[in-house]
């Protein structure tokens, strides 16, 4: 977002605060990309003390990759470097495109990425790290600095890893958000997508999404777990399927563009201007009736559009759910569920044909539809049974550039439609169908996760825990609470 400084300089005005630990931001620094940062140095020569003596430490300097350095030099300063992005992407960094204000990267100072000695696996760790001066005074001091910035604010988005330490500080701010604003908070706790070596490390996974769970249930709005694995606890397990898509799970680079797909497509139905009657409360109100916190997120990449046909042949000809879940231990039913959905990429032109050339069109129900939007609500009526459903519907498809993954088939045209060979074309843009779930699928979610953490016996045995502070009262308590979530989520009417 841009804004004009009384010296009628533009500049931006930041929406993001991220935190991550030292050593996993590569290039990044605390000071962010946008600005040019202002070399500061010591004074070596002073009567106070002789300059002989000082011991000046520098840390290493990281290399860039080769994308951001493409970036930085721009289309005119010469041929960009080749770019292998499975090979040279280490860290989140190495493909950002977005220029970081000086607010918006924030060091965890008392851990380090990867570390062996002092690991950031517990959810207490987090819990603890929130109450330290660098979040109760700097962070907390960013958010307010946003917040009154803002002239409308709808609420906060916050995603979160739920397996580590930052489950704990994740859901301590959540907490922290809804005391001090009391607006709408959506969060997405997220899972890698990757397999490990079977470990104890896995039941340290499993206690921190139980506790995390618990935890961001409790004080925020809405939440939806995220990952690529069909399991996701104690291990990742298979990945999602996609009819369409070729994609490495053990990549990160991979796996976090189905992701992001998935949230900027979600999130367009309160983040478009031409929608502003429709706000992140109104999404939070419609899924977490009756004491439901969670909801299951789906994607469809690509939407499957047939070259040569339209909307309404595609709907007819569709058999099966038209989306792949991305929540994990949940197969999104079609049946007795709260949805939002969003559509994007299709246009009215492929709708119908007109009058003349619509032949065996004519013949069915949804040829009297006149826009994407009553169709598709036509279709979603009559395919998922004892549902209600919020369509949001755009046009603008999903813009396919770098840094974006090869990970389409090679029977999908520039445009996303499908063929039923191969044709060779570059995809310059897809249609995408997103979604939010509250069903009774997620019965099971925390039936499972339940039975998981259930393993757990004693805290003793798990000594992070119980030396960070966490009781046997406590888990069994969280415990409890996920029976709670799950039974929200069952019938007992049949």
């Amino acid at each position: 977002m841009l804004r004009i400084l009384l010296q009628k300089e533009t500049t931006f005005t930041p929406r993001l605060l991220l935190v991550d630990l030292k050593g996993s931001v590569g290039h990044l620094t605390e000071q962010g990309n946008l600005y040019k940062a202002v070399e500061k140095s010591l004074p070596l020569h002073s009567d106070l003390w002789n300059s002989e003596n000082i011991q000046v430490t520098t840390e290493p300097v990281v290399n860039k990759a080769p994308f951001i350095q493409n970036l930085e030099k721009g289309p005119a300063d010469g041929e960009d470097a080749v770019v292998n992005f499975e090979d040279d992407v280490t860290v989140w960094a190495d493909y950002l495109v977005p220029r970081f204000h000086p607010r918006t990267v924030n060091i965890v100072r008392e851990y380090e990425h990867q570390s062996l000695d002092q690991p950031f696996n517990v959810f207490h760790y987090g819990h603890h790290l929130w109450k330290t001066e660098q979040f109760q005074e700097e962070f907390s001091n960013k958010i307010r600095a946003y917040a009154e910035e803002c002239d409308f604010m709808q609420g906060f988005q916050v995603i979160l890893d739920s397996t580590n330490g930052f489950s704990g500080l994740g859901s301590s701010c959540i907490q922290h958000l809804q005391d001090e604003y009391g607006k709408s908070i959506l969060a997405f706790p997220v899972i890698d997508g990757k397999n490990f070596n079977k470990s104890l490390n896995d039941l340290f996974k499993v206690l921190n999404t139980a506790l995390c769970y618990q935890s961001i249930g409790e004080h925020c709005s809405l939440f939806s777990p995220l990952c690529v694995g069909q399991n996701g606890w104690p291990q990742a397990g298979a990945c999602r399927q996609f009819n369409h898509l070729t994609y490495n799970s053990e990549l990160d680079y991979h796996t976090s563009s189905l992701l992001a797909t998935a949230l900027d497509t979600i999130s367009l139905r309160y983040r478009q201007k031409e929608f502003s009657t429709s706000a992140l409360s109104d999404l939070c109100a419609d899924l977490n009736k009756l004491g439901r916190r969670a909801a299951a997120t789906s994607l469809s990449l690509p939407f499957p559009m047939t070259a040569g046909q339209d909307l309404i042949d595609v709907l007819d000809d569709h058999e099966g759910p038209l989306w792949t879940s991305l929540t994990p231990s949940c197969d999104i039913s079609m049946d007795k569920s709260m949805q939002s959905l969003v559509l994007r990429g299709i246009h009215h032109e492929r709708l119908k044909r007109p009058p003349h050339e619509a032949k065996l069109q004519q013949r069915k129900a949804a040829y009297s539809c006149s826009s994407v939007h009553e169709m598709m609500t036509l279709y979603l009526a009559c395919s998922c049974h004892a549902t209600a459903t919020h369509l949001t519907n755009l046009k603008a498809p999903l813009t396919i550039k770098e840094p974006y993954p090869n990970i389409f088939n090679n029977n999908i045209h520039q445009n996303g439609d499908l063929s039923p060979w191969p044709v060779g074309e570059e995809v310059k843009s897809v249609p995408v169908l997103a979604g939010l779930h509250s069903g009774p699928s997620l019965s099971h979610m925390f039936d499972s996760l339940h039975s998981q953490a259930s393993r757990i016996k004693s805290i003793s045995k798990l000594r992070g825990f119980k030396d960070s502070g966490l009781e046997q009262d406590e888990l069994i308590e969280c415990l409890d609470q996920l029976l709670t979530y799950k039974e929200a989520y069952e019938d007992h009417y049949e």
